[in-house]
C-alpha cells in the first residue's frame, strides 16, 4: 500500500513539475513548433550509442542538443546502482525550430536505457498522452527511475524560476558537476603506511584519515566506494610545503606535488572544507608525513589537467581519508 501511495506521488509530482518545465523551457525559446504524436515515436525510437560523448546528434530528421550542455544527473542508491540522467533539446532538422526534450535513463547494472520524449507546451495532445502512458508503464516498473527523473526536472525547473542557472563570468551558460571523484590510479594511503589505487580499496578496508578536532591522525573504514563511467575533467593544485615557502632562499626546495580530482570534490584547508575549483594560492592543505599533518600551500592552480573515462570516490566513518598523502574530505 506504503509503495502504491509513494509511486502515485511520485508519477503526479513528475507529470506536473514536466508541465511547468516545457512550458518554462519553451517562453525562452523563439522559434518552437507543436510535437505531433508520431514525431514523439521517431524520437523515442532513435537510439544513442555513447551518451557521454554525444551531446550532438543527428538522426532521422531530428537533430538532438545537450541540454544546458549539461553532464549526466548520477545518482548511486543504497542498492549500489548507479543511475542516470541525460537531456536533450529536440530540435526539427528541416527548420531547427524546437520540438520538446528527451529524457534519457540508463541504469549502470545492465546499461539498458529507457527514453521519455517530453513535449513541447504547443504540442498535440496525443503526443502528451504517449508520454504520460510512458510515465505510468515504464517509469513505475523500473526502480528508482521515476525518483530520478522526478529529481531532475524538479531541479531544472527550479533553475528556470531563479534566472536560468548559473552563469560564467563571459555570461554563458555554467556546466555543473555532479559527481565529487578521483581518477582510478589515486593512491589512498593504508594503515601499514603504503597506498593502495582507489579502484582497489573495498568496502569495509581500513585506511587512513585525519582528525582535524586532535590533530591526529586515524584509521577509518571505507563505507561505500562509488564508481561513476563517462568523460571528467580533472582539476589539477601543486602544493609546498609552507616551511619552505617562508624559509630563506638557502634551502633547495622540493619540488611541489599534485592532486586531481574533479572539480567539486571537496578537501580539507586551514579556513576549512573547500571544493578543488575554489582553491587559490592563498589556500593551505594538509599532508601526512611521518604521522604529523603538515601544512602544504597551494603554488599553482590548472582548472583541466587531463580528462579520465571512469572516477571513483569513498565515504568513510571519518568523513575524510588521504589520497596522495593529501587529506581530502567524503563529499
Amino acid at each position: 500500500m506504503k509503495y502504491n501511495v509513494l509511486a502515485i506521488l511520485l508519477f503526479l509530482g513528475c507529470a506536473i513539475t514536466t508541465q511547468f518545465f516545457s512550458q518554462r523551457v519553451q517562453a525562452q525559446t523563439t522559434a518552437s513548433a507543436g510535437m505531433t504524436a508520431d514525431q514523439a515515436k521517431a524520437v523515442k525510437a532513435i537510439k544513442i550509442a555513447n551518451l557521454d560523448k554525444d551531446t550532438y546528434f543527428k538522426s532521422g530528421g531530428y537533430i538532438l542538443d545537450r541540454y544546458e550542455e549539461r553532464p549526466a544527473y548520477v545518482f548511486t542508491y543504497s542498492d549500489g546502482i548507479t543511475r542516470k540522467i541525460y537531456l536533450y533539446k529536440i530540435f526539427a532538422a528541416s527548420d531547427t525550430k524546437e520540438l520538446g526534450l528527451l529524457a534519457i535513463y540508463q541504469n549502470g547494472k545492465t546499461n539498458e536505457t529507457k527514453s521519455f520524449v517530453i513535449p513541447g507546451e504547443s504540442a498535440d495532445r496525443k503526443a502528451w498522452d504517449l508520454y504520460i502512458d510512458d510515465l505510468k508503464y515504464v517509469g513505475e516498473k523500473e526502480p528508482g527511475l521515476m525518483s530520478t527523473l522526478t529529481f531532475v526536472l524538479s531541479r531544472e525547473m527550479a533553475s528556470l524560476l531563479s534566472g536560468g542557472g548559473a552563469k560564467s563570468e563571459d555570461g554563458g551558460k555554467k556546466k555543473e558537476e555532479y559527481n565529487f571523484c578521483f581518477a582510478a590510479n589515486a593512491p589512498v594511503l593504508l594503515p601499514n603506511g603504503s597506498a593502495k589505487s582507489i579502484d582497489a580499496v573495498q568496502v569495509g578496508e581500513p585506511i587512513m584519515a585525519y582528525d582535524a578536532k586532535t590533530n591526529a591522525q586515524i584509521v577509518t573504514r571505507v563505507t561505500r566506494v562509488d564508481k561513476h563511467d563517462g568523460q571528467f575533467a580533472l582539476t589539477g593544485v601543486w602544493l609546498s610545503p609552507l616551511s619552505e615557502l617562508s624559509a630563506d632562499n638557502t634551502i633547495t626546495p622540493t619540488a611541489p606535488v599534485l592532486l586531481e580530482a574533479t572539480v567539486n570534490h571537496p578537501v580539507l584547508t586551514a579556513s576549512g572544507r573547500k571544493p578543488m575549483g575554489d582553491l587559490t594560492a592563498a589556500d593551505v592543505l594538509y599532508r601526512l608525513e611521518n604521522g604529523k599533518a603538515i601544512p602544504y600551500r597551494v603554488v599553482k592552480t590548472e582548472k583541466t589537467t587531463r580528462t579520465v573515462s571512469t572516477v571513483y570516490n569513498l565515504a568513510t566513518e571519518a568523513g575524510a581519508y588521504v589520497v596522495g598523502e593529501t587529506v581530502v574530505l567524503d563529499k
